[in-house]
């Protein structure tokens, strides 16, 4: 699968369709903005601050080619109040391991849906998000979660969804990586140069009605062939790269009045890790490859206000997050304010430490941060 092969092929089918049905275009779009701050205390104590106004762009449109197929496309845009350039952006690969970087715009949707009438299953083709998000008021997830908070990331590939029973139903991405990286956030060392390293498959079990107070159970495994540097971007070395996951959360009433409780985890194990010395966390053995997380949710406590509070732990050697940083602890609490079905207002207040120190060093990096955001549909 080439780096544009997908994006390609959505527009040649749109060019070969699009005057099969006669159907409006529709548009859509979403804007967040937000203060944030940070403070920094480095290992050998340095403090640092940062602090301004960001700001993320979303505007698309899909159209209806016919009864079973749709056509969607999106652009997406960051800004901040120091950026120092405007650029567009189109390649198949992020330009950070994180994605895009401040004042950067892509298309970061373009692809065809088909859902056959009355089927038990459907296929994205293309560019397009691609969530597995634990529930509760701040979503977020240990593998897969394309552009949360006012990141921009994207799923090159194909997405197949199907019902293997009333109450059970499996995912399976493929996902295309170039040679300079792909989409999505994969921390260092992983790499994709290897010509095995070219596709991810990404494969879920996820169930589609509750158990009881159980609202979410999903079970996942990602495969990066060939993509992890087990010594190093520099050496030849490369290894298999694999994770496993498990997403579950349950929510119950409190009292009448509709509040609610709710408590989330997720846990993820990575069996092949790089050494300690490749992600600064050590100097011998395999990295730690463990990563869990865990939420406290009270929702409605008050009409349409939620609160939060999340703890999450990854090790050195997880690598595939985009809300958990590698070989770092993190606390957060997070409020929610729904003022209406299209606006809303977040609150957060997070610490993320440093957790394996490399060699020589006595006191961890620690991260402390806010933000105040509202987000609006359009």
């Amino acid at each position: 699968m080439s780096r544009y092969s997908t994006a390609v092929l959505a527009l040649a089918l749109l060019a070969a369709t699009g005057a099969l049905r006669a159907e409006p275009v529709n548009t859509f779009g979403d804007a967040r903005f937000a203060f944030y701050a940070s403070e920094r205390e480095a290992r050998d104590g340095t403090i640092t601050n940062d602090e301004g106004l960001r700001l993320r762009l979303r505007i698309g449109a899909e159209k209806k080619l016919s009864d079973e197929w749709l056509l969607r496309g999106r652009l997406a845009g960051r800004f901040t109040t120091d950026q120092d350039r405007f650029r567009f952006w189109l390649k198949a690969w992020a330009p950070t391991r994180t994605g895009l970087e401040d004042g950067d715009s892509t298309l970061d949707e373009l692809f065809l849906h088909y859902a056959p009438d009355g089927g038990d299953w459907s296929l994205r083709i293309g560019r397009f998000q691609s969530k597995f998000e634990l529930m509760g008021v701040a979503a977020k997830s240990l593998d897969r979660n394309d552009s949360p908070n006012v990141d921009i990331t994207w799923t090159d590939g194909l997405h197949w969804q199907y019902a293997l029973t009333p109450k059970w139903r499996s995912h399976v991405v493929l996902q295309s990586n170039a040679s300079n990286g792909t989409g999505q956030t994969a921390r260092v060392p992983l790499s994709f140069d290897d010509d095995a390293s070219t596709v991810t498959t990404f494969a879920a079990l996820e169930a589609s009605k509750p158990l009881g107070p159980l609202k979410q159970r999903v079970f996942a495994v990602t495969w990066m062939p060939s993509a992890l540097a087990t010594d190093g971007i520099d050496a030849a070395r490369r290894e298999d790269y694999i994770t496993l996951t498990a997403k579950l959360f349950a929510e119950w009433p409190i009292g009448d009045s509709g509040m609610r409780g709710g408590l989330g985890g997720e846990a993820g194990y990575a069996p092949n890790t790089p050494r300690e010395s490749v992600v600064g966390a050590g100097t011998g053995s395999s990295a730690d490859g463990w990563a869990r997380t865990f939420s406290m949710n009270l929702l409605d406590f008050m009409p349409n206000h939620h609160i939060a509070f999340i703890f999450g732990r990854a090790g050195a050697g997880w690598l595939i997050s985009p809300d958990f940083r590698n070989n770092d602890r993190l606390l957060e609490i997070r409020y929610q304010w729904h003022l209406s079905k299209t606006l809303s207002m977040e609150a957060r207040l997070r610490r993320r430490e440093e957790i394996d120190l490399p060699p020589g060093v006595d006191d961890p990096r620690i991260d402390d941060d806010f933000y105040l955001r509202f987000s609006a549909k359009f």
